[in-house]
């Protein structure tokens, strides 16, 4: 009997060390959650990557710190959208991919539903499709609004280490687009 619990304890001091080491990171600063509001938008600068505020375990983040000195993939996408719901496995093994490079793979939720309803669906969502990349949900539609409200979904906008917007993807790509489009800026 005490072997079994000695072999038990053991197992799980073992994968909880091995969940450590393993941990997927993708999120702002590594917290738990991957998904979060946006609180509110910076000055709009044109052609620039426009800051933002959001909450992460209780204190306002900025995502140009977040960004600072980073390539910047940042996809704005619906729950509600067929196309940007087929792109999101291509997001995916991009997210994998490049996770040891200088890039920030973000999504921006541009949802329909109620105000109160959208975070608790957009997080729903990212769990049950085991995103493995950070997104906020514009629920003001704040930061939908600053860059000019966007036309189509899904639209991706690739941005430099500098800020500046370099390429505008409006509809949905491959992971081979993508990582065209990332290379050229990388």
């Amino acid at each position: 009997m005490k072997k079994t619990i000695i072999a038990v304890l053991i197992l799980i001091a073992l994968v909880s060390v091995f969940s450590i080491f393993t941990k997927d990171l993708t999120s702002a600063e590594g917290s738990n959650s991957q998904v979060f509001e946006v609180t509110s938008v910076s000055e709009i600068v044109k052609d620039k990557l426009i800051d933002f505020k959001y909450m992460e375990n209780g204190k306002e983040k900025s995502f140009s710190k977040l960004a600072k000195g980073k390539v910047v993939f940042l996809n704005f996408w619906g729950t509600w959208c067929p196309p940007c719901r087929g792109e999101i496995p291509d997001i995916i093994k991009l997210q994998k991919d490049l996770a040891s490079k200088d890039i920030i793979i973000a999504g921006v939720a541009l949802e329909r539903n109620s105000t109160k309803d959208k975070f608790a669906k957009v997080d729903n969502f990212h769990t049950s499709n085991k995103m493995n990349y950070i997104n906020f949900v514009d629920v003001d539609n704040k930061l939908n609004a600053a860059y000019g409200g966007m036309q189509y979904v899904p639209t991706t906008l690739i941005i430099n280490k500098n800020g500046e917007i370099k390429e505008v993807i409006q509809g949905a790509r491959s992971y081979e687009a993508f990582m065209e489009s990332i290379k050229k800026v990388l």
